[in-house]
Formats: structure tokens, C-alpha cells, sequence
């Protein structure tokens, strides 16, 4: 169920918050005219210290998350370059290889590698899972690495590097792949949202003449929350919503492999 809520919110950011702003509405005006829950309201000198106590544990619960995640998705970011220009080691490299079949298949299996990770795995990527094409791709890189016979001193310095440069790619493509998992624990998303909860609680049974403008002000501090909340979640799901990273180091490799066959 968390699960599905938080994912509500990344896909549809302001569906979501129109959504909870009609909850929030709805619960200020319960316990407004509600006379049992009038009971319940509270003076804003004890009531504001207790809220001021909440607001500043709960500021800092969510910086920290948010730093946290922040350093993640660009983390996130970084490996795709890496991953992406281990592999162009390997098309330039290519070059070095007088036979021209050699050299060939190892562009193409790059060229192919880079083509299925913008076009497959990063849409799969966006629902926490893999593609088996991209998979298939990456070993056949392998396949033809592990094919290459070098047959002069300056072939065999240089598939020397190649290898150098396949396994820091693999490396590279599973830290990659690692961050699809979210790294905020589950017990830390109840804190973050229970925590919202009760500082809205206190918000709503705040005692006030104008109750108009109370919920006007309400409404204002739910829209700040669920915003956070939101924010930390796309930060935390780097390939998915609007902030998702994007596979643009490997469009780099298709866009220098076009210009070269032009």
C-alpha cells in the first residue's frame, strides 16, 4: 500500500496533491464540526511549543533523508557516465585491429548495447526491473571480446586494454543497475509520512476564530509536505518521474557512430 501511494506520486505529482488536499480538507472540516472533536482542540501557547518541538525534529529528519538521497542520484548519475564511456573505450579501441571483421563486430555490439539501453532497458528501468535484450547484448560484448585473437605486439597492448575496459563496463553496469532498488528503508518512509501525519494532526486542532483562513493555511502546509515527500521519493527512484536520469551518454555513443557512417 506505501508502496503504491509513493508511486502515485512521482508518476502524477499533482493528481497526488489535489488528492491529498481534498483529504486534508475533509479531515479539517470533521474535526471542526464535530463537537467531540472540538474537545480535542488545542491553546496555541502550550499547543505552539509542542508543534515548534515537532516541526524542528521533523526538519531535520527530513534534511537528513533528503541530503542522503540527493548524494545517491548523483551517484546514480556519475556511473552512467562511466558505464557509458568505459564502453566507447572499447569502440575507439577497435581501430587498433587490422582485421577489418575484428574490428567491425566490436562497434556493432557497442553500437547495438548502446541502442537497447535507450530503448529498452531504460523504459524497464522505469518499473524496477531489466531487459532481457539489453542483458543479451551486454554478453554478446563479451562474446566478441573473448573472439578477439590479437596477432601483432600493438594488437595485443591494446586488447590488453580492452579487457582493462570490459570488466571496469561490467563493474560499472551493475553498480548501475543497483541503484534501481530504493535505498531508504521502508521503516524510515513510515517515519517520514507518520511523522507528516501527526505535524498535520497538531495544524487541524489548532483553535482559531477565523476557521476559513486556518484551513487556507492548512492546505498551504500540506502542499510544502507532500511536495517534500515527493521529491524525496523521485530523488530515491533516479529512473523514474520527472527527475529520472537520462540515458544521454549512451545517445552520445549512437550520435558519434551516425556521424561517422555519414
Amino acid at each position: 500500500m506505501l508502496k503504491a501511494i509513493l508511486y502515485l506520486i512521482n508518476m502524477n505529482i499533482y493528481f497526488a496533491i489535489a488528492v491529498v488536499l481534498i483529504l486534508v480538507g475533509f479531515v479539517f472540516l470533521f474535526f471542526k464540526r464535530n463537537s467531540l472533536m472540538k474537545k480535542l482542540a488545542l491553546d496555541t501557547a502550550i499547543g505552539g511549543i509542542i508543534y515548534g518541538g515537532l516541526m524542528a525534529v521533523y526538519s531535520i529528519l527530513l534534511a537528513f533523508v533528503v541530503v542522503v538521497v540527493w548524494q545517491q542520484y548523483q551517484t546514480t548519475g556519475d556511473r552512467v557516465e562511466i558505464e557509458a564511456a568505459k564502453v566507447f573505450n572499447l569502440y575507439r579501441a577497435s581501430y587498433a585491429f587490422s582485421a577489418t571483421a575484428v574490428s567491425k563486430n566490436i562497434r556493432l555490439a557497442v553500437v547495438d548495447y548502446a541502442t537497447s539501453v535507450c530503448n529498452d532497458e531504460w523504459p524497464a528501468l522505469a518499473h524496477d526491473s531489466l531487459s532481457p535484450v539489453t542483458q543479451h547484448k551486454y554478453n554478446r560484448m563479451w562474446e566478441v571480446v573473448y573472439n578477439i585473437k590479437p596477432t601483432t605486439p600493438s594488437e595485443q597492448i591494446w586488447y590488453t586494454s580492452m579487457v582493462q575496459s570490459i570488466n571496469q563496463f561490467g563493474e560499472a553496469r551493475i553498480m548501475r543497475i543497483s541503484d534501481v532498488d530504493s535505498s531508504i528503508p521502508p521503516i524510515m518512509w513510515q517515519m517520514l509520512i507518520g511523522g507528516a501525519l501527526v505535524i498535520l494532526l497538531f495544524t487541524i486542532l489548532f483553535s482559531t476564530d477565523n476557521n476559513w483562513v486556518h484551513l487556507l493555511k492548512v492546505i498551504m502546509f500540506s502542499t510544502v509536505i507532500i511536495f517534500s515527500l515527493a521529491l524525496v521519493y523521485m530523488l530515491d527512484h533516479p529512473f523514474q518521474g520527472i527527475l529520472k536520469v537520462d540515458p544521454t551518454a549512451f545517445q552520445k555513443i549512437l550520435t558519434h557512430y551516425q556521424m561517422e557512417q555519414k
